[in-house]
């Protein structure tokens, strides 16, 4: 199934661009299950993993939601 991470903000919300008000997405790819998305996106994104889906950045410069493209199709 193909995974998105979506960026967050340090407060929690999602990002989005400023002109297009579109949710800043990352593609992660295709993977086998939720747990080897969150994996590569942390490889990809230079991030840890934080709680069920929510890999963090540094602290103070917010993280991404891993989703996979049903649920992405839902936010």
């Amino acid at each position: 199934m193909m995974y998105f991470a979506i960026a967050l903000s340090p407060s929690g919300s999602m990002r989005e661009h400023p002109k297009t008000h579109e949710l800043r997405t990352v593609e992660v790819g295709e993977c086998e299950t939720k747990q080897d998305a969150i994996d590569n996106a942390c490889l990809q994104l230079d991030c840890r993993q934080l709680f069920r889906g929510v890999i963090g950045r540094l602290k103070g410069h917010g993280g991404y939601l891993v989703l996979n493209a049903q649920e992405y199709a839902e936010v």
